[in-house]
């Protein structure tokens, strides 16, 4: 039977999260981590857990749980849903725990005076695993998706310009120049630089491509500047010259590692795709008809908002973590800061889902070289 153990710090990935959320927010630099389950195969060793007598003196109360997951936003509500519909078995007992007095994150909607706009994520691409998230929360009849036929535009040296939807709009659109057109051309067929290679011993796991520096080096400045740049802002809200491309376009970077170039990649994609195609989509999911995206009839914030309601009492509002210490007896000891007062919570498992800084401070008396990786 498989157990739940360790420490994690996790970033949305195609398995178990949906995709990105459109976002016109303001940029951050946040890079965030990859998901590493903290599921093991062996029998579990760690025994009932009690409070060290520091915890316990300091604290007003204690509890147990199998895991808790650290952040309420949309990577933290994703996690513990899956814990509690797929891995009840191994995790019954899961918190989520946010510092704030609301759950979701970046995603904030506001509705004031008859409007409804949102101030982060504005949209998400309805891909399967989003779909099946939106089915699973109950949200299915508020699921909104847009018209994929719409033009999409970018405001360009005082002007909207319109962003070229299928492969015949390239040669007469505005948004750049035939210099820039050509270099983007060449570089898609693999005519650059090489991907960068980091020097030995400056990072130990080895140097992930930025965004902007994969985007710049294949496709060229302008393609950066005036395509993937305003997306990236509106997708991420995030600084590409810090997102990792790996993470961030997955995809898109595979294309360049499997195929030689971005055409070349597409070219190995499409032909694997034709000997694996997907399997047909269940019935009770919703059928997007071409490329779109999609929201609710009362904003993103339903979707963070039906997730914690699905959870119920496992989520726990305004408790800020000040603390993390590992047991000799097994498992941590988490200290939080709460409206009532301080609580101690024991755990076989910890999923930090917190921005990189705030992670790294927690993490920095547990081990340094995961507070070095990520500082």
């Amino acid at each position: 039977m498989a157990n739940l153990c360790g420490i994690s710090i996790s970033r949305p990935t195609h398995s178990l999260l949906p995709p990105p959320l459109s976002t016109s927010g303001p940029n951050s630099s946040r890079r965030p981590f990859k998901l590493r389950c903290s599921i093991t195969e062996q029998p579990s060793t760690i025994p009932p857990l009690n409070l060290d007598g520091e915890s316990q003196s300091k604290a007003s109360r204690s509890t147990t749980a199998d895991c808790v997951i650290v952040g309420g936003g949309i990577s933290g509500l994703c996690i513990a849903q899956a814990l509690a519909a797929k891995h009840q078995d191994v995790g019954p007992n899961v918190i989520v725990t946010e510092a704030s007095g609301r759950v979701g994150g970046n995603i904030i909607t506001v509705e004031r005076d008859g409007y409804l706009w949102e101030e982060g994520p504005n949209s998400f691409q309805p891909s399967d695993s989003m779909l099946n998230l939106v089915v699973d929360s109950g949200l299915k009849d508020d699921l909104v998706l847009g018209d994929p036929n719409a033009p999409r535009f970018v405001l360009w040296d005082g002007k909207l310009r319109p962003v070229p939807s299928k492969p015949a709009d390239f040669p007469v659109f505005d948004l750049m120049s035939i210099g820039g057109k050509l270099r983007a051309g060449f570089g898609a067929l693999g005519l650059r630089p090489p991907p960068p290679v980091c020097p030995p011993g400056t990072f130990v796991f080895g140097r992930e491509e930025s965004v902007e520096e994969f985007v710049r080096r294949n496709l060229g400045d302008e393609v950066f500047e005036r395509l993937i740049e305003p997306f990236c802002s509106g997708v991420y809200a995030g600084d590409p010259s810090k997102l990792s491309m790996k993470a961030a376009f997955g995809k898109v970077w595979n294309l360049e590692q499997t195929g030689g170039s971005i055409v070349g990649g597409a070219f190995k994609a499409i032909q694997e795709r034709n000997k694996n195609p997907k399997p047909p989509q269940e019935s009770r999911m919703p059928k997007p008809k071409g490329q779109t995206v999609g929201s609710f009839r009362k904003g993103l914030a339903m979707l963070p908002e039906a997730l914690a309601k699905g959870l119920g009492n496992k989520v726990k509002l305004s408790w800020k973590l000040s603390s993390i210490s590992k047991l000799e007896t097994g498992g941590y000891s988490l200290t939080y800061e709460t409206p009532d007062g301080l609580v101690a919570v024991q755990s076989k498992c910890v999923v930090l889902t917190v921005p990189s800084h705030i992670a790294s401070s927690l993490l920095q008396p547990l081990t340094v070289g995961a507070f070095e990786l990520i500082t």
